[in-house]
């Protein structure tokens, strides 16, 4: 089951609180994706919208759950690389980030469309749990 909310609180720069808890199956360690919607992506072989990029900001973990809501931390980068449980969501939040093997692909260069910014992580922002 995928669990969706928003930030709901920054309280520093390590921990945030989000408007999910128990109640909606939130657990002590559920990781979850900070997102935001940046563009539209268009297919090109029929010219329809496949969607919005979602850019991920961060990961985080759930620490201290309650009845409405989470206190989540930090995901560290070594520890999310070294998690036996990591998931394919995982590596697709790394692939957002930027993260990876750093191997590069052979593409054409003059197609590059850029990466957007994400900016920071602000109260509002999307919130889905990853594994």
């Amino acid at each position: 089951m995928t669990i969706e909310g928003q930030v709901a609180r920054i309280i520093d720069d390590s921990a945030l609180i989000i408007n999910r808890g128990a109640k909606d199956g939130v657990t002590p360690g559920l990781r979850f994706a900070v997102f935001v919607e940046v563009e539209d992506v268009v297919d090109p072989e029929t010219k329809k919208s496949l969607g919005k990029w979602e850019l991920v900001k961060g990961q985080i973990l759930a620490s201290h759950v309650q009845e409405g809501m989470a206190i989540c931390s930090a995901v560290p980068k070594v520890q999310a690389a070294a998690d036996p449980t990591y998931t394919l969501s995982a590596s697709m939040i790394e692939a957002s980030l930027g993260a990876g093997s750093g191997d590069k692909l052979n593409v054409d260069r003059a197609q590059l469309s850029g990466r957007p910014a994400a900016g920071p992580i602000r109260v509002g922002d999307r919130v889905r749990s990853v594994g």
